[in-house]
């Protein structure tokens, strides 16, 4: 399976929790589609190339009792750690952003190898991040998140159940915006 491939089936599961969180009325959560590029052959009118036209954000945004949620999912077969290169600049950015705005950010990370899924905050990514930059290490143990992250599992009938961890989040971000 090509890397672009990778989060195939985290993105589906996502998917699936996210129709369950509407049809509960608990959030509603969509998957940002990439804007592509597409060229035709004005002849014959078929597709001869497609290609990404803009950086995406994020793979997911929505609300759920009124807060905004963005998040992006990454899956590594990796088994000890987490690779940084996993994640682009411009998405730390645009989470940065969302959550100075109030929003609730963060990325959803899957250690396909343990089937350990984790919920992890941009703040903490941005620390690991601005090291990576400065020749620090450029991959997350699977230790660190196990020591610091929450793991998301399944719950009330929910596969990834991470809305339980965005409560922690929303009370976070209560406090940012209070002060």
């Amino acid at each position: 399976m090509g890397q672009g491939k990778r989060g195939y089936a985290l993105e589906n599961a996502i998917e699936y929790t996210n129709n369950i969180y509407k049809n509960k009325g608990w959030a509603l959560v969509h998957k940002v589609p990439t804007p592509w590029k597409v060229m035709y052959n004005k002849r014959t009118g078929q597709v001869y190339k497609a290609y990404p036209q803009e950086k995406s954000t994020v793979d997911f945004e929505g609300m759920s009792h009124g807060r905004g949620l963005a998040f992006d999912a990454k899956s590594t077969k990796n088994k000890s750690s987490f690779p940084l290169n996993n994640i682009k600049e411009h998405q730390i950015e645009f989470l940065k952003d969302y959550r100075d705005q109030g929003g609730i950010a963060f990325f959803i990370v899957h250690f396909e190898k343990h089937q350990e899924t984790y919920f992890l905050y941009v703040t903490q990514l941005v620390d690991w991040w601005e090291n990576m930059k400065y020749g620090g290490r450029k991959s997350i143990p699977l230790n660190w998140f196990k020591l610091n992250c929450d793991l998301i599992k399944a719950e009330k009938g929910v596969p990834l159940h991470y809305l339980a961890h965005c409560n922690t989040a929303f009370k976070r971000a209560e406090r940012r915006v209070k002060s």
